[in-house]
């Protein structure tokens, strides 16, 4: 049989790449509108009902475009969700880290920030929201696409369904650093897949930048290496390394660059009479801890203070936020077992990082939205629910909670 490929095969091979390309894109964009719309609509009501910002309250929902149609939108789809870290972003976007506790926050969502939102008059909220727009839409596009070298296209469109209906999944939509992180991370990992290492490095780095968790995804770019060159490291091509290499390294050396600026402004903390410091100055600032009382210690320590404070002060949050922990662990380690091994390896990394994360007067504070960005629990989802009953339940459970948490945080009551 002849080894050459015909030009009507290649054109055929070239029409089914383009085909499954647009689908992606197609997918993503479909899911992305309908559940902002869902968003802005239900963002309405609430603020509404519960309006926090001068915005809010001075301009009406109707007649449409009252105040202008410009002040209006911003009002409709942006001023609901300027809640939170959303004002952390937005302060060291216009002045930078001089406030205590801002250098927990990595910088390149907020340099995003700045720059667009020097070019939008100084409206860092537009800027924010826009981002995160853009952000959750390649984000999409990028998981079905990664999905897709392993399962099928159904599997691909329920795994992206459930991710940004999931719980804490209407965090992709407002100007949050979660929808460029995930876009981050996956595309780290699907570029590494496709044998691009300085395209995934470069992705990996700006992870590290945008996250403390970001920087897991050194991880299973080094797995995904080793299972590409396994062989030329045993046979010591060292050659054949280089570019894979100089990819991955580029992710430590994203954070590094942000730890060497902490550094110039004092907020490091790094102490070799505490093992936990080094660890600790990766996830908790000095200046974040002295403000909020947040530092990285066993995974059991903060287990042990959420069922302290269940037992003699409980309140609804803690035992809501408890419980959803609970369930999503359990799901997480059973991805852990199933999932590809460099999945399996970021998804075991970031459980072990959010749960011991501590905040000793709020635990599992944020809990929900750290398990939100462990994308292979929501592949694992969509294997599950090849049946349509399945998908449908996890798709209402899922609705449910969305509603409720987003409501809750758009009227200031609960911290995603």
């Amino acid at each position: 049989m002849s080894r050459f490929v015909t030009e009507p095969q290649l054109s055929a091979r070239s029409g089914a790449r383009l085909a499954r390309i647009d689908r992606s894109w197609l997918w993503a964009l479909q899911l992305y509108v309908g559940y902002r719309v869902l968003l802005s609509i239900w963002g309405a009501w609430v603020s509404l009902a519960y309006p926090k910002l001068p915005e809010e309250r001075s301009i009406g929902l109707w007649p449409v475009g009252a105040g202008g149609l410009g002040a209006w939108l911003q009002r409709l789809l942006i001023a609901p969700t300027v809640r939170y870290d959303v004002n952390w972003y937005m302060r060291i976007a216009e002045r930078g880290y001089g406030e205590p506790g801002s250098t927990a926050f990595h910088p390149l969502f907020p340099l995003l920030m700045a720059a667009l939102g020097r070019v939008l008059a100084a409206n860092y909220a537009l800027a924010g929201w826009l981002i995160a727009q853009v952000c959750c839409v390649v984000m999409l596009m990028l998981l079905y696409r990664l999905v897709l070298l392993d399962h099928d296209e159904g599997t691909a469109q329920r795994a992206t369904l459930f991710l940004l209906g999931s719980p804490l999944g209407f965090s992709f939509l407002i100007p949050y650093t979660e929808s460029l992180l995930l876009m981050c991370v996956v595309g780290a990992i699907y570029a590494a897949r496709r044998g691009r290492w300085l395209l995934a490095g470069l992705a990996g780095a700006g992870a590290a930048l945008t996250k403390q968790p970001g920087a897991a995804v050194a991880l299973p770019l080094l797995w995904e290496l080793w299972q590409q060159h396994g062989a030329s490291v045993r046979a010591w091509r060292w050659r054949v390394l280089v570019r894979p290499l100089a990819g991955v390294a580029l992710v430590p050396l994203g954070l590094a660059a942000f730890l060497l600026y902490r550094a110039t402004l004092g907020d490091l903390g790094v102490s070799l009479a505490n093992p936990f410091s080094v660890i600790d100055t990766l996830l908790v600032t000095p200046s974040y801890r002295d403000t909020w009382g947040e530092y990285f210690s066993w995974p059991w320590e903060n287990l042990l203070l959420a069922i302290e404070q269940i037992r003699t002060k409980p309140y609804f949050f803690l035992i809501f936020n408890t419980q959803i922990m609970a369930i999503a662990v359990v799901l997480t380690c059973y991805t852990i077992l199933r999932a590809r091994r460099s999945y399996a390896i970021y998804s075991a990394v970031l459980l072990i990082m959010n749960l011991s994360i501590v905040y000793p007067l709020w635990p599992y504070m944020g809990i929900i939205r750290r398990f939100t960005i462990i994308f292979p629990l929501f592949i694992q989802l969509a294997v599950w629910a090849r049946s349509r009953r399945v998908a449908l339940l996890i798709v209402c459970a899922n609705a449910l909670l969305w509603v409720y948490i987003s409501e809750a945080y758009m009227r200031l009551a609960f911290v995603p």
